[in-house]
């Protein structure tokens, strides 16, 4: 799955955080997914993704402090290749 966001204005913000899992925590801001990993650009590639499996993502930024989470968006991995 490939994510791109708008970056932050702040300029002490140095890292994202992108958050995502196969369930959502309904909480608005709230970062409590499964998995997460950091990038250091508006943008991500996630792999190993089950295959056609609803997953959601989100995203924080991080300048020594975590923001609270962005809106959460969601999409379907597309089913296995043969």
């Amino acid at each position: 799955a490939s994510l791109a966001w708008s970056p932050v204005p702040d300029p002490s913000v140095s890292t994202y955080f992108v958050h995502y899992g196969p369930q959502s925590p309904n909480q608005s801001g709230s970062c409590a997914y499964e998995s997460s990993m950091s990038v250091d650009s508006p943008s991500a590639t996630i792999t190993n993704l089950e295959p056609n499996t609803l997953y959601y993502f989100t995203v924080s930024a991080y300048n020594g402090l975590e923001s609270a989470c962005s809106n959460e968006v969601s999409t379907v991995t597309p089913p296995p290749s043969v």
